[in-house]
């Protein structure tokens, strides 16, 4: 049974998400994803072009205008780096205006907070995304993950120094981090310092289960959240967020102030 029905037909309604309003297409309120694994061959993402550009079809079919393309940089697992993402993001992004010249994509990453990271940052070599704040500035964002079994140590220290270097951090999957799902004080203590917090399409939807689900929904309903990604690996994460599209509370979340998605200025380019 694969994930989508198991988590329909799964127990416990009320802790699940609800898709019982009229469907809204995400891409014409968010405009731009900004978490995503759509370069082929590179990570646990697209495995060929052909998969990539699927993926890319989606995410217009839903009105997307952009994407940040984000390729997990991860020294024990995926070492990847502006020089082993630079040429098949190219070779990506020529098909994608042959076929869809409007459609705009940026290269980025999602770092695995770890001593590389520490190394990326002292030394300046980031792969970053252009943003404007709540303010209109114009901003340098960095997308960032913490590992899923154990808390991070010292992250308060790096996050500073990647602060001090002229970046605002973007946490990945906020409430993919279970071993702070009761301890909410972490999320707000990151929020409080500038930090901005993502939540994905899947777990709105309720792949991750419910308790998975209750968290993003309490970093929403408390005004945290900045941003909502599909981190797209597959299109069953682009059938996530075409559900979405039907709760309450991602409507609710979409019509209000909160949304930095559109602020993505995917004009300029750090190739």
């Amino acid at each position: 049974m694969s994930w989508w029905n198991r988590l329909r037909s799964s127990p416990g309604k009320s802790a699940q998400p609800e898709f019982n309003q009229p469907g809204m297409r995400l891409g014409e309120y968010l405009i731009a994803d900004v978490h995503s694994h759509i370069i082929p061959g590179v990570d646990d993402g697209a495995e060929s072009l052909e998969q990539s550009l699927k993926l890319i079809e989606r995410l217009i079919e839903l009105g997307y205008q952009r994407a940040v393309l984000t390729s997990h940089i991860h020294s024990d697992i995926y070492p990847n780096s502006k020089h082993t993402l630079t040429a098949p993001f190219l070779k990506l992004r020529e098909a994608i205006v042959d076929r869809w010249p409007e459609f705009r994509i940026h290269l980025a990453a999602e770092y695995f907070l770890d001593g590389h990271f520490e190394d990326c940052v002292a030394a300046n070599e980031l792969l970053w995304f252009p943003a404007l704040d709540e303010n209109g500035r114009s901003i340098r964002c960095v997308l960032f993950e913490f590992g899923f079994h154990e808390p991070p140590i010292n992250h308060q220290q790096v996050l500073f120094d990647l602060q001090m270097a002229g970046y605002t951090p973007v946490l990945a999957h906020a409430e993919r981090y279970p071993y702070w799902h009761r301890q909410f004080s972490e999320f707000e203590s990151l929020h409080d310092r500038g930090v901005w917090i993502t939540v994905n399409g899947a777990s709105l939807a309720g792949a991750y289960g419910p308790e998975t689900y209750q968290v993003a929904k309490k970093l929403i309903e408390k005004g945290m959240v900045k941003m909502i990604c599909s981190d797209a690996h597959a299109e069953r994460h682009i059938d996530s967020l075409q559900a979405i599209g039907k709760s309450a509370l991602v409507q609710q979340w979409l019509q209000s102030d909160e949304p930095m998605n559109p602020r993505v200025a995917m004009e300029a380019t750090n190739l």
